[in-house]
């Protein structure tokens, strides 16, 4: 799924209705923030989150947490129950090997 002709399953329920610029956005967050990582920079990126949490850097917190991917199953569920436009700022690069028609 990487265009407006190819939404991901469910595009059109109510949680997931955005318009095309929204969707735009979408697609181009997936490019941005999909990107798989190996256990050692997921830890890498905990460590920075933890510095930033320590020195109360709340938006690097989020910014940082972001990048993390989220679990599939996880992923998934918060989709059923808060739709895309909620993921649409986080890593769904676990989700989208699970379930490729979903995100």
């Amino acid at each position: 799924m990487t265009d407006l002709q190819h939404k991901p399953k469910g595009w059109n329920e109510p949680l997931n209705c955005m318009t095309d610029e929204e969707w735009k956005e979408y697609f181009h967050l997936r490019q941005v923030l999909d990107v798989e990582m190996s256990e050692d920079e997921q830890r890498d990126l905990l460590d920075k989150i933890d510095l930033a949490l320590v020195n109360e850097d709340y938006d690097l917190v989020d910014a940082l947490a972001s990048k993390l991917p989220l679990e599939a199953h996880y992923a998934y569920g918060l989709k059923l129950g808060l739709g895309l436009r909620y993921l649409k700022n986080h890593n769904l690069s676990e989700a989208k090997k699970e379930y490729p028609d979903e995100f």
